[in-house]
């Protein structure tokens, strides 16, 4: 398999003709034409169906596509690097975080971040538990900002919160008037539940309402915290929930108020063990902690 014949298949697949990919790679469309046919040679199965001059992806070409992606990818960032190396570019830290830590402590210590180091460039992206050990475990992240991992192989972490979940509910809810909910509150009530993920479950959670006696149903399900407050929203369950995803929610008639007993989570900034530790990821880690220490104070901005 050599280098131009991935190429030009990678580029058929993302323009959807021969002769665009051709125009892109400064061929001719016969060219392409070949190269995709040596290609499927080597692959002993067929990449695309011709039909009335158009090319239709296989099966089997959808899911090698997947692969070439990756590789591609990885190859833009190793040229995105050495560029930066040439330019004198600044530094730049590619964090990885959970959706509902991405979109609510992480920004703000970004913000605070960069007052201090302006020249510092970012990559925030959000993924699940198990993508953020992936690309840990592969070098392809500085830092991963999730729940606390297992004892993964290559990884380090650094506790820099412990949380409690929240009850959440509409504002229209009776419960909403309380000011703490407990379990015998949720007698009859329907219970979001979430589902787990890799090594993380809430089987906590759901067992201190199992163990209090109480009857209650749990018929909607949900794996993103940011989904369960959007059904949340429509009164469709009541949550018991980590509190970072909820301000955005409030808009949308959802509240929330503290549970007892309480049900404390712990969360990480993780990164590999081999890494070097930089005085700028210090710097980061120091001010993500900080952060996560005022978030408490302004969990529960809604409380009657």
């Amino acid at each position: 398999m050599k280098h131009r014949q991935v190429e030009a298949f990678r580029y058929v697949m993302q323009t959807g003709t021969t002769a665009q990919a051709a125009n892109l790679m400064s061929v001719t469309q016969p060219a392409v034409s070949r190269l995709i046919a040596d290609l499927e040679y080597h692959l002993e199965f067929k990449l695309f169906e011709r039909s009335k001059g158009r090319l239709h992806p296989t099966p089997e070409a959808t899911q090698f596509y997947s692969a070439v992606d990756r590789f591609f990818i990885g190859i833009e960032e190793l040229e995105h690097s050495a560029q930066q190396l040439r330019d004198r570019s600044p530094t730049s830290l590619t964090v990885f975080a959970t959706p509902a830590l991405s979109t609510s402590i992480v920004p703000k210590a970004i913000s605070r971040f960069r007052k201090l180091h302006a020249n510092v460039a970012f990559q925030l992206e959000s993924a699940s538990y198990s993508k953020i050990a992936l690309r840990l475990q592969t070098h392809q992240a500085s830092l991963g900002i999730t729940h606390a991992f297992p004892d993964l192989p290559g990884l380090t972490q650094k506790t820099f919160l412990r949380a409690s979940h929240v009850c959440a509910m509409h504002s229209s809810h009776p419960l909403a008037g309380k000011d703490v909910i407990v379990p015998q509150d949720l007698e009859g009530e329907n219970v979001l539940r979430i589902l787990p993920e890799g090594e993380v479950d809430w089987d906590a959670t759901m067992a201190v309402l199992e163990n209090s006696g109480i009857r209650f149903s749990s018929n909607i399900a949900t794996q993103s915290s940011h989904t369960g407050y959007a059904l949340i929203a429509q009164n469709l369950a009541i949550g018991l929930i980590e509190p970072f995803a909820a301000h955005p929610w409030h808009r949308s008639g959802v509240v929330t108020r503290p549970f007892e007993p309480r049900l404390d989570y712990t969360y990480v900034v993780t990164q590999p063990e081999l890494q070097p530790v930089s005085s700028m990821i210090t710097a980061f880690i120091d001010i993500l902690c900080e952060t996560a220490a005022s978030f408490d104070a302004s969990a529960h901005p809604d409380a009657p």
